[in-house]
């Protein structure tokens, strides 16, 4: 369970997509030519260089025949010729080099700090584990932790797999690293949980298990364009006849977030074969939401939203208009935008889940 927004804010930093191209003649969801960004286009183990054929070379005139006047000439040139061709680069020859570690222990570091919260703010405990159920209405939120935990993980894994790779491991090195590190830094939290009065969350733990291999697979196979995870705020204010005379339960009540899984315009159509032109500016998204949840007595008017969106593809605009990756500030500006939903960039229609009625098109802040 979270307790506060801090991981959000620290995942300011998670990098950006890219906005590739591709080039098939039918439909591929992984691209025969990985579209990639600053970080993913690196490659640290380029292929073995093929060696020059001169029998062809012979046949096509573009090298003397051998015979015994000139074999001496055409040694020398193969000889030349090979020692021209570039050795190819190798990769790290430690996996966790100062750089990898010191990326790694940070990644940890931070779980334990958000995590060590709890047992410092409540009192220390024994070791006690919690059933927090999943999506149910009678849960603690609705579900809406356990999304956070997963987009929140999915971040963090991002992150990682970005740094790894720029720091010279292969890709399937980057993933595993990424996935790893990023689920311990989730484990550290609960750990931290199980001595306080929150407890030990399996099903939080698998929350983070799913989001950290999820953001480490958009990563892996060049999806960034494609495929987006945000959090974003909705400020719904409760009504105070609705409240009566409940009040806050132990934690958050998570009524001023909502969680977007996006599907870039841009990427789709590029994938397609087409040329998405304008519509390279927009998004489509599914998100959920709570409201009314984190009150004891529960509140009768509590409900579980899910919604359709199309909004503002804010890092491609960024691109339009000269921000780059190759500068820090650059990724920076595109990292927040890839991260966060903010609120007035897109409309949409929200579904009820317990009136059965739809609402909208508009933004989410009615309760």
């Amino acid at each position: 369970m979270l307790k506060s927004g801090a991981p959000s804010l620290l995942l300011a930093a998670a990098l950006a997509a890219a906005s590739p191209s591709a080039h098939a003649d039918e439909f591929h969801l992984f691209p025969e030519t990985p579209p990639g960004n600053t970080f993913a286009n690196v490659h640290w183990a380029d292929p073995p260089a093929s060696r020059i054929d001169f029998e062809q070379l012979q046949l096509q005139g573009q090298v003397a025949r051998f015979d015994d006047s000139n074999w001496i000439e055409l040694a020398l040139e193969r000889e030349a010729a090979e020692a021209a061709v570039l050795e190819p680069h190798t990769q790290p020859e430690k996996l966790f080099t100062t750089a990898t570690t010191v990326w790694t222990a940070a990644a940890i570091g931070g779980g334990v700090l958000q995590g060590i919260g709890a047992p410092l703010q409540y009192g220390w405990v024994s070791w006690n584990t919690t059933d927090e159920g999943w999506f149910s209405r009678d849960t603690y939120v609705g579900g809406s932790d356990k999304v956070s935990h997963f987009i929140i993980s999915s971040g963090v894994s991002r992150l990682l797999y970005e740094a790894y790779t720029t720091l010279g491991h292969t890709e399937n090195q980057s993933f595993t690293l990424a996935v790893t590190t990023a689920f311990m830094s989730g484990m550290m939290v609960e750990i931290m949980d199980a001595f306080s009065v929150y407890g030990f969350s399996f099903q939080d733990l698998t929350a983070d298990a799913l989001g950290s291999a999820s953001g480490a697979l958009i990563n892996r196979y060049h999806l960034q364009d494609l495929l987006g995870l945000r959090l974003g705020l909705t400020e719904t204010p409760i009504p105070a006849s609705a409240i009566g005379s409940s009040v806050p339960t132990l934690g958050r009540s998570y009524n001023d977030e909502i969680y977007a899984a996006d599907l870039k315009l841009g990427g789709l159509i590029r994938r397609m074969n087409g040329n998405p032109g304008f519509s390279r500016f927009f998004l489509t998204s599914f998100v959920y939401m709570t409201k009314g949840f984190g009150y004891a007595p529960a509140l009768p008017t509590r409900y579980q939203e899910i919604g359709f969106e199309v909004g503002l593809n804010f890092p491609e605009i960024l691109r339009c208009v000269g921000v780059s990756e190759r500068t820090w500030w650059g990724q920076g500006l595109l990292a927040i935008f890839n991260f966060f939903r903010f609120p007035f960039t897109q409309i949409g229609v929200y579904y009820n889940l317990y009136d059965g009625k739809w609402y909208g098109p508009g933004a989410p802040r009615q309760y």
